[in-house]
């Protein structure tokens, strides 16, 4: 298919005209009564879309950091990063705006006042200081609301597959690897103990999606959080990235329990209650 009036308008226009910069009347009046050119914004438009799904906010910094930024709980050189970053994403301003609103509300209050799905830590008897909600508090709020609208899916545990019968070492049986499986997508599961520090342990996963190419799947952030109580007060979640095959891989883990999320653009699929663990 032809453009009905060939070099009447330029692809730059087209591209202009899809972000809603203001362009020449001719190009708008050229799109709908030219079916290539119209074909082809559209083909622009998907590719867009595509292109968000996959980057959305791939190099944003994850919601703990910007609560523990503006609580004042991080090194001057990443605060300095933080920093920079706002100033050049509105989204993660938003939610810095969010959190210090919030902050503020709650100063500014003389009575204990009860706001909802935040625990508020009450002061003791001979404390003059008003209520206030605990640190962990400010950050799971301000989770929550990054997390709003995005579905959580509880990855189901799969069924070990049958030995064969000359594998006779049954010492990992019914630990790994392990298989689990959330509407489309398929995640293998290998601990292995590290050959440098006995003491612990590499985590190596490997993610599917059906009708879905590898290389679609990369970049996709994958975290480690502690549900040990012990473990989880002594550290922050881990953070890795879905490499272009597929992989991720958590280097020099203590023997815990976790929970593995993999946050994609469209939801969260959480493997729960994770022994990393051997048998010996």
């Amino acid at each position: 298919m032809e453009c009905s009036e060939p070099g009447a308008i330029r692809d730059e226009e087209l591209l202009a005209y899809l972000a809603g910069e203001k362009v020449r009347p001719f190009v708008e009046q050229h799109i709908a009564r030219c079916q290539r050119c119209a074909a082809q914004l559209a083909d622009y438009e998907r590719i867009e879309l595509v292109l968000t799904s996959k980057l959305f906010r791939f190099d944003c910094p994850p919601s703990h950091v910007l609560g523990e930024y503006q609580l004042g709980m991080l090194s001057k050189e990443l605060t300095a990063a933080v920093d920079n970053h706002l100033s050049l994403c509105s989204l993660c301003s938003a939610e810095v705006a969010t959190l210090a609103g919030f902050l503020e509300n709650d100063q500014a209050r003389t009575e204990p006042v009860a706001v909802p799905g935040i625990p508020v830590q009450t002061s003791s008897p001979n404390n003059n200081h008003s209520s206030v909600p605990s640190a962990k508090s400010v950050l799971d709020h301000l989770q929550n609301t990054a997390n709003a609208g995005v579905r959580r899916i509880i990855a189901t545990l799969l069924p070990p597959q049958p030995r064969l019968a000359y594998q006779r070492d049954t010492t990992q049986v019914g630990l790994w690897p392990r298989s689990y499986s959330a509407e489309d997508v398929s995640i293998s599961i290998q601990v292995e103990r590290e050959a440098s520090r006995r003491d612990t342990l590499q985590l190596i996963g490997f993610v599917t999606r059906q009708h879905e190419a590898l290389q679609s799947l990369q970049g996709t952030q994958v975290q480690l959080i502690p549900q040990d109580v012990d473990v989880s007060h002594a550290a922050m979640p881990f953070t890795q990235h879905i490499d272009e095959l597929g992989n991720f891989v958590f280097s020099s883990i203590a023997p815990a329990t976790y929970a593995l999320e993999l946050q994609f653009p469209w939801s969260t699929i959480v493997v729960d209650q994770l022994p990393v663990t051997l048998q010996d």
